[in-house]
């Protein structure tokens, strides 16, 4: 694309009426759920030249407009310059860049200042990259929500955030990131006193496995170790580690409150590559991998102001060597290198008979409280507990919104320093009716 020129108006105390270089002019009062600014503030020109594409131009504006996605601008600058339905762009032809007037966001009723007491959900990477995703962080801020679990690495292995660590692993930057800002993204959630949390999913990671399968658990004829259809990386590899805390300690320095480390494990699906002969020496030598990691983690990130927590299996409340011996998640020792720990304590995923229920799954409140209490008792009385609750309807028979408020009391009934929801999907509309009552929970 040739160098194209922009001129930057700025407009006076007079009231100004922008027009745009085509028929629509009326459309450039009001675009996609932004009003332009017309009696104060910036506006932009663009003066198309030869190359130029809609897409570029959006590109090249977004940020210095103040749009959050490209698909945003793209759709403002359409909408502003009658555009709706056609890609044809003249040379010489003149374009209004829209300049979003948001109005002030709604903030957390009850915000938190150090991740205690937190009300919070997650949302799937695929729902940041654009606008749309703010009016669901509304309707929950709203509802009594005080934080929100944001992807940055599910075990796709795919980096929702623009990143500059990738390409020292990778030998290129990875492209598609969803999140077109993440400074951006982090001051919004900000503007409305929430919590942000940066998941990242460590070691089952499916693009680093095609990438390095040089850094994969071997299976035993020498291919990478695999579970739904994404690769186990080796725990134990310098550079596997050096990758994630890379990705950790960039979200950090980029303003996240926390950084959540989950599938900080081995592989439970039947690797048995480094077996001992025997639990005990197995479940020692995973142990140490996996705390090892952690500490060396929570220190760096603790050199930036970040907290760190760590999403641990509900079973690892029981404290059974069989279960310490395929994850290498040991509670003690984790909670010495961490702010918190989010149990996964998802009722459904107790096999039948467990505590002597015949459907865990449809009893919320026992599950949920009894292991709350069994990882406060291992972890100690200064960490914070705060849970994952079951936000989905798997092997649940009646799940209702009685079914979510259920666990949400369990849980504060048991001293957990609040929770977060979880659906895959990043759908509510059912878990949305007990957010209310919920919020009033002290």
């Amino acid at each position: 694309m040739q160098n194209a020129t922009a001129t930057l108006l700025v407009l006076g105390a007079t009231a100004v009426v922008l027009t745009a270089a085509s028929p629509s002019a009326s459309a450039a009062t009001a675009v996609a759920g932004y009003a332009l600014e017309s009696a104060s503030g910036d506006t932009l020109r663009h003066t198309v030249e030869s190359g130029d594409s809609l897409n570029r131009i959006a590109s090249r504006y977004r940020e210095r407009a103040g749009w959050y996605g490209q698909a945003d601008c793209l759709a403002a600058i359409r909408e502003a310059n009658g555009l709706a339905t056609s890609n044809l762009l003249r040379p010489g032809q003149r374009l209004v860049i829209p300049v979003p007037a948001e109005p002030a966001p709604p903030r957390a009723a009850r915000p938190t200042r150090d991740g205690a007491d937190l009300r919070g959900l997650y949302l799937p990477g695929a729902l940041w990259g654009s606008r749309a995703v703010f009016a669901r962080v509304d309707s929950f801020t709203l509802a009594g929500g005080n934080g929100v679990v944001f992807d940055a690495k599910d075990i796709d292995g795919g980096i929702n955030f623009p990143s500059a660590t990738a390409a020292a692993i990778l030998g290129r930057e990875p492209r598609g990131a969803v999140i077109p800002d993440l400074r951006m993204l982090i001051e919004k959630l900000h503007e409305r006193d929430l919590w942000v949390v940066a998941r990242l999913a460590l070691f089952l990671d499916g693009r680093l496995g095609r990438d390095r399968p040089d850094l994969a658990l071997s299976a035993p004829d020498g291919s990478p170790w695999t579970e739904r259809g994404c690769a186990w990386m080796d725990p134990a590899l310098a550079d596997v580690r050096a990758y994630n805390a890379g990705l950790a300690l960039e979200l950090a320095r980029a303003g996240v409150d926390e950084v959540q480390i989950d599938y900080v494990r081995f592989p439970t699906n039947g690797w048995r590559g480094d077996w001992q002969g025997d639990l005990e020496t197995t479940a020692a030598r995973r142990r140490a991998v996996i705390t090892g990691f952690v500490a060396a983690l929570h220190d760096t990130l603790g050199g930036v102001g970040c907290r760190l927590s760590a999403d641990l299996f509900g079973i690892m409340a029981w404290d059974r060597t069989v279960d310490l011996a395929l994850t290498g998640q040991h509670v003690p020792s984790l909670a010495l290198h961490l702010d918190v720990i989010c149990p996964m304590i998802y009722p459904s995923h107790f096999g039948p008979g467990f505590a002597g229920l015949a459907n865990p799954g449809d009893h919320p409140a026992a599950i949920v409280a009894e292991g709350i209490a069994r990882f406060r008792e291992q972890a100690g009385p200064d960490l914070l507990i705060r849970p994952w609750l079951q936000a989905f309807p798997w092997r649940v028979a009646d799940y209702d919104r009685g079914y979510v408020s259920a666990q949400i009391a369990a849980a504060a009934d048991a001293g957990a320093a609040g929770w977060c929801l979880w659906n895959p999907s990043g759908r509510y509309e059912v878990a949305r009716g007990a957010l209310a009552t919920a919020a009033a929970i002290p």
